[in-house]
């Protein structure tokens, strides 16, 4: 028997990741906290995925089963944020993997404050979960406030690192379904203007499975674009010009100049070395000023190495 109100509800889209999934729903089962469900949301696989939610469900209530609209990730979690019964929402993709005591702690980082979301540290990870090197997205977090920082660089990484008020999550409208890339830093901002997030401190608690063929190479638009859309968005949020002002237009050009580097990056990590090259001698001519960030620089040149 489902409980009535579980603490936390963890909304897993996912289309053809027989692969993954049972690997990603193992790293529930043995959370050290045990109260929450899974909403698990086949989005239109051909392959065995319904299967292995099914029978998830079979044996183990907390696991829901749910048909999602085939429309895009952006879709399926807005459906199961609206079927969540959770005081704390989870977002995690079906080829990511929770720390043991992840829901433990973020349990702990949000009961008693006035927190919307609990953010932790993130290992990627390789398609075999080998551990790849990485800098910690945490030391991105300023002390002060948060969203200015996040319209510059995306220090979330990935929806498994970070636990919302459920509440929180539906007020800021939920995810844009009209995105197709950055949907999630461009919902992670628009949450930002209802408050701050807790940073969890310690061990990384989302092991953020690095595809060669994911949502996140896949879907990236051509890196010579003038506009970005999730950027737009935000650009012509009325709330974000009021928050802002003129000074929106200068956050939201250095995201746009770390998404591209991003992508110089992504090519050159996928095995495609002349492309990366070829797109950073134009990034040095496209976005001079990158010159003048050092931090930017040293970011992009450790990335490179996500040596095992």
């Amino acid at each position: 028997m489902q409980q009535a109100n579980p603490v936390f509800s963890v909304v897993i889209p996912a289309r053809n990741m027989e692969r993954f999934i049972e690997e990603t729903f193992q790293s529930l089962v043995g959370q050290t906290f045990a109260d929450f469900e899974v909403l698990c949301i086949d989005d239109g696989s051909s392959d065995g995925t319904r299967g292995i939610i099914e029978e998830f469900a079979g044996r183990d209530p907390r696991f829901i089963p749910v048909v999602g609209p085939a429309k895009g990730v952006s879709a399926a979690r807005n459906l199961g944020l609206s079927l969540a019964r959770g005081v704390y929402v989870l977002f995690l993709d079906a080829d990511d993997l929770l720390h043991s005591d992840g829901l433990l702690f973020y349990k702990d980082a949000l009961e008693g404050s006035d927190a919307i979301g609990a953010l932790a540290g993130v290992q990627r990870i390789n398609v075999d979960g080998e551990h790849l090197r990485g800098a910690d997205n945490r030391s991105l977090v300023p002390d002060g406030e948060q969203l200015p920082a996040l319209l510059k660089k995306n220090f979330v990484v990935n929806g498994g690192a970070l636990a919302l008020r459920t509440e929180v999550a539906r007020l800021s409208g939920g995810y844009d379904e009209d995105l197709t890339a950055g949907e999630d830093w461009e919902f992670w901002c628009r949450v930002l203007l209802h408050g701050q997030f807790s940073v969890i401190r310690g061990p990384a608690l989302l092991y953020y499975r690095q595809v060669a063929n994911g949502a996140n190479f896949k879907t990236r638009s051509s890196l010579f674009v003038q506009q970005v859309p999730c950027v737009k968005k935000i650009a012509v949020n009325p709330e974000m010009q009021k928050e802002f002002g003129a000074r929106l237009r200068f956050l939201l050009r250095a995201r746009h100049i770390d998404a591209f580097w991003s992508g110089v990056r992504n090519q050159y990590l996928y095995g495609r070395k002349p492309v990366a090259l070829f797109e950073g001698l134009c990034g040095v001519i496209m976005y001079p000023d990158s010159l003048f960030r050092p931090k930017l620089i040293w970011r992009f040149v450790r990335s490179l190495d996500r040596r095992v």
